[in-house]
């Protein structure tokens, strides 16, 4: 990938280090944390984790600023819906809609939140390779019962690396192709049915390509959900046992 928008950067970081198991369930706790944040100053204080594991690792903080970039327009909507829509003390009256106080730290909670899940999710797949990603969800999935409805933990894993692959590549043609309208005298303003057709009909066309050639390459290796080996052989370290307490820690809080 040209653009480092949910892509892996290699790295000899502690979080590079870290079992892919332990980075999965690490992410579902801090996600529960999050959506649980209801104050700035909790939030701040998520700020600040997040920060110093971007500090730790090394990362470069245009990967993450990619990351939120397509996301602004819907974190927009969300902050202007609780800010005009959320009852309290006006502090900005427009005569049909009225913004005030209480939706203006509520906005900005709720926005906080949708941000930093986007954040942590970008830092996992920065740190965890497609593949170390695929067997950790994998290993994660086996116990549970999927063979009674017909599908097993790894076409599950494969899936969600295949997304994972599908969404950096579709963005990176969205790119190419926008430059390449714009560059043949493409004005979205005068003409914006043009212009929304002239990138989505490529956009498809190089799309379903893309999912064909995949599909081909894995039949030509003969592939199959059933009796795979993996490349990664996962194994628990002690740092990972100590997050797990970490994990557990954080989980009692919130319970009780």
């Amino acid at each position: 990938m040209n653009d480092l928008f949910l892509s892996f950067i290699p790295g000899k970081s502690l979080l590079h280090r870290l079992d892919p198991r332990t980075k999965i369930i690490g992410l579902m706790v801090i996600s529960i944390c999050i959506l649980n944040v209801s104050s700035l100053e909790t939030m701040a204080l998520v700020g600040l984790v997040f920060s110093t594991l971007v500090f730790i690792c090394r990362l470069p903080v245009i990967h993450f600023i990619k990351s939120v970039r397509p996301m602004i327009p819907f974190f927009s909507l969300i902050f202007l819906m609780q800010f005009f829509f959320t009852e309290g003390t006006p502090i900005l009256d427009l005569n049909l809609v009225s913004g005030t106080y209480e939706g203006l730290l509520l906005g900005g909670i709720v926005t906080l939140k949708f941000v930093f899940l986007i954040l942590f999710a970008a830092l996992i797949t920065a740190t965890t390779s497609p593949s170390g990603l695929t067997t950790g969800i994998e290993k994660l999935l086996r116990p549970l019962p999927l063979r009674y409805f017909g599908i097993s933990s790894h076409d599950i894993a494969m899936m969600m690396s295949l997304s994972l692959y599908f969404v950096p590549m579709l963005y990176d043609n969205f790119k190419d192709l926008k430059d390449a309208q714009l560059s043949r005298g493409l004005d979205a303003r005068k003409e914006p049915v043009k212009a929304i057709m002239s990138l989505v009909v490529p956009l498809v066309r190089m799309s379903l390509r893309s999912v064909d050639e995949v599909a081909l390459a894995m039949e030509s290796r003969c592939y199959t959900g059933q009796g795979r080996s993996s490349m990664h052989v996962l194994n628990f370290k002690n740092m990972d046992y100590g997050l797990f307490v970490l994990f557990i820690l954080l989980v009692s809080c919130l319970v009780f």
